[in-house]
């Protein structure tokens, strides 16, 4: 710390400790402001405004006797400090020492007459010591002064906060600020020069110090509506979303009639993505506030986000969804119908109309060319669709606005043009299901290449690398929306890299197919060794019976009552179509309750291999599935495992409402079929009827 200004070193000056302390005592920390002025002092000890602010925290402290003696060290240096004295005379009086104080105000009275709060004080001093006549005199003035300021005072602020006001609407926002600021001077803290200040200082993006303009303002007991708005939106902004809420909640009690804290309590959710609680708190809002559109867009957004974040794909939440989107979009405004209409698309192809989600998001893309987003949504239909040359052109768009993987390679993206001499980086994406199927293309980059380093999830780093033993496997961990971190020594090596998701799109350019190799896995034989004779044993247990694999859903427990999914009563069906087949569970994380219940009302105990690490040992996995007959599955990892493995898999899918399951489908690779059926469908066991026949008929 030194008497200069801020030194090359990065010491403060005394101005700034001073400042510092001061920040420290209005936060709380009041140990920590004492701390630091008394540095000061130690560096200037005849420092007066220091000294007087140790005098209140003495105060404060209770220590009396400590807060005059600094009081009196600071009169030394400024013998007629004004506000050095009246401090001392207030702690005087708090002591009782009332003589002594009222001297002291009799002497700054003497230099200022008409001071309003000295004249408070003589007034209760006076009262105390018995002098009820110079009491009475003192509380005349007192009342005179104040009528006569409060007079003139009203005219002059009504003047000044007409004039601000007009500053502001002609944008002369700097005159503005500066007659708020002399208006509060003069006024003390008047509550529309606070907001008027607030509100320049949000349009400035200074939402911390528009806060601290809305607490002065701010009073719990009577609070003004604007300002609780306002200090509601800085809360939201500064991330403080407890504080937010507890203001909010308090204003809708106040003025149910208004409808906007209603929306800033929604936004609050919004921010945190908490959209169970977006979509209740805007379910209350629309009670008591039907016709607001803004509160309807927000619903339609939380039912949107809900639906397609908790994987609650049941055709009752789409349908529900659907009508909030287009309830929302009945009183939108231009923009929020175009955003509405994006929501409708997916929602639709989430339902199987999958033409209809087509022709709005092509219209959409018409009006906006430039929203890569959506232009990478529309390739979700196209696939569905099966309209091939627009599903992998779009699909890259997936790369550009970062949602394919987290990852911006500065070198050029590899194709089949580029060199032989390259050495490529091959990056993973989406979850681990999606990396085996994109791997099924990986000999494609090999051999059309010097060297190829292959970023995937740790648990596959073994089975790529029996699969791709010329590949060099570099084990990555991904974190949700966060970017992929590689070795500098491998981004220091490479020449150009690819995203594994469009290797298809190269081999369908190339070949007229998706995948340039259909079983790729290959299984150690230390493993056969392993898990062969369990399966072994229990076909020795079950002669002439099938060894077939079952998945029936993901491992998310949110998901479970998906479309794409079965439920434990339509399990237990569909093993009963098998009278002569053994299941082996395939089905990873935490399913005992389900198979209990399957168990119960099928009579058919499912097999589960103890040791088997289903979630994490896919080495161990691959091996069991490929001793087995076949596997039914939904799409999940074990489908793509399965494939790449080349066990026969069946694979159940919600295509579109047109969709056909009683024939099954040919995939990408051999042995793979699929049986797609509309979304929409409440009753699934035809389809599981027709599945045990086809799964059968190809067991014989």
């Amino acid at each position: 710390m030194t008497d200069t200004s801020q030194t090359n070193d990065g010491t403060m000056s005394i101005e700034q400790a001073f400042e510092h302390g001061v920040f420290l005592y209005q936060h709380e920390k009041k140990k920590e402001a004492r701390q630091v002025f008394e540095q000061i002092l130690g560096v200037a000890p005849d420092n007066a405004p220091v000294l007087q602010v140790l005098s209140v925290l003495d105060v404060e402290d209770g220590l009396w006797q400590e807060a005059i003696n600094k009081l009196d060290r600071a009169l030394l240096v400024e013998p007629g400090n004004a506000s050095l004295l009246f401090d001392k005379a207030n702690i005087l009086a708090q002591q009782s020492m009332n003589k002594d104080a009222l001297e002291i105000v009799d002497s700054l009275l003497g230099v200022l007459p008409d001071h309003e709060e000295l004249l408070a004080m003589r007034q209760q001093l006076t009262a105390t010591i018995g002098q009820r006549g110079e009491s009475r005199r003192a509380a005349k003035e007192v009342a005179s002064l104040q009528q006569q300021k409060s007079s003139t005072m009203n005219d002059e602020v009504s003047q000044t906060l007409e004039l601000a006001e007009q500053m502001l609407a002609s944008g002369n926002t700097e005159q503005a600020k500066q007659l708020f600021q002399a208006l509060i001077s003069v006024a003390g803290d008047l509550i529309p020069a606070l907001v008027g200040l607030a509100r320049l200082e949000l349009a400035a993006d200074n939402i911390g110090l528009a806060r601290q303009f809305l607490m002065r303002a701010y009073s719990e007991h009577a609070p003004e509506k604007d300002v609780v708005v306002l200090l509601s939106h800085c809360d939201i902004k500064l991330e403080q979303f407890t504080s937010a809420r507890k203001l909010c909640l308090a204003g809708i009690k106040r003025w149910p009639e208004d409808s906007i804290l209603c929306r800033l309590l929604v936004q609050s959710y919004e921010k945190e993505q908490n959209w169970v609680e977006a979509y209740r708190a805007a379910i209350e809002g629309i009670k008591q506030h039907g016709k607001d559109a803004d509160l309807r867009y927000r619903l339609a957004t939380a039912s949107f986000n809900l639906l397609r974040t908790r994987h609650n794909f049941t055709p009752s939440a789409i349908i529900e969804c659907q009508k909030h989107i287009e309830r929302a979009s009945e009183m939108a405004n231009e923009g929020n119908k175009e955003h509405l209409s994006t929501y409708l698309a997916e929602v639709l192809w989430y339902k199987g109309e999958a033409k209809k989600s087509k022709q709005l998001l092509e219209e959409y893309l018409t009006r906006f060319p430039n929203d890569i987003d959506a232009g990478f949504n529309v390739s979700f239909v196209y696939r569905t669709l099966e309209e091939w040359d627009k599903y992998y052109q779009a699909n890259e768009l997936g790369i550009t606005c970062g949602r394919r993987l987290r990852y911006k390679g500065e070198l050029p993206q590899w194709n089949l043009n580029r060199p032989k001499d390259d050495i490529v980086l091959v990056m993973p994406e989406q979850g681990v299901g999606d990396e085996i199927l994109y791997f099924h293309n990986l000999q494609l980059v090999l051999d059309n290449c010097q060297k190829a380093y292959v970023a995937c999830d740790p648990r596959l780093e073994s089975v790529l690398s029996n699969a791709f033993p010329d590949a060099i496997m570099v084990p990555v961990k991904r974190t949700d929306n966060t970017d992929i971190t590689l070795p500098q020594e491998v981004l220091a090596d490479i020449t150009s890299w690819i995203p594994g998701g469009s290797l298809a799109a190269l081999c369908f350019e190339q070949h007229g197919r998706h995948v340039f190799q259909s079983g790729y896995v290959k299984t150690p034989d230390t493993l056969k060794q392993q898990w062969q004779p369990r399966l072994d044993d229990i076909r020795a247990s079950n002669p002439d019976a099938q060894l077939i694999g079952l998945c029936w859903r993901s491992g998310l427990a949110a998901a479970t009552r998906n479309m794409h999914y079965l439920v434990a009563e339509e399990v237990a069906y569909l093993l009963k179509q098998f009278p002569n087949a053994v299941f082996i569970n395939l089905q990873y994380g935490e399913c005992s309750k389900e198979l209990k219940k399957i168990h119960k009302i099928s009579g058919v105990q499912v097999v589960q291999l103890e040791g088997l690490n289903l979630r994490d040992d896919f080495d161990g996995t691959a091996a069991v599935i490929a001793g087995l007959d076949a596997v039914i599955t939904a799409g999940t990892a074990v489908h793509r495992l399965t494939t790449a493995v080349g066990t026969p898999c069946h694979v159940f899918f919600a295509g579109t409402t047109e969709s056909r399951f009683d024939e099954p489908a040919d995939i990408y690779c051999e042995n793979e079929y699929g049986y797609f059926y509309p979304p929409m469908l409440e009753d699934k066991y035809p389809l599981l009827t027709s599945m045990a026949k086809h799964v059968q008929a190809r067991l014989k």
